[in-house]
């Protein structure tokens, strides 16, 4: 997982057209916020801060992006 140097997560959920999720986490009640952007081969995303319950808990939000992202994906992870 990759994230990226735009920080700002309104910015990024505006660009790929992503849904910023806001609600209280399952185990611990405590409020989370999907606001960290994230890239993960052919996806882009947000994703909660880790609040402690771990990953389980840690709320995601992603949709696929088109071929010629994932190819350009493909070339870099190739060469890491």
């Amino acid at each position: 997982m990759l994230f990226p140097m735009e920080t700002d997560y309104l910015t990024w959920a505006n660009k790929y057209n992503l849904r910023v999720k806001v609600g209280k986490c399952h185990s611990c009640g405590k409020e989370v916020i999907t606001n960290i952007p994230f890239a993960l081969s052919g996806y882009r995303g947000l994703k909660s801060e880790d609040h402690g319950c771990g990953d389980y808990y840690t709320w995601k939000t992603f949709k696929p992006i088109g071929e010629k992202e994932k190819l350009k994906w493909a070339k870099v992870s190739s060469t890491m």
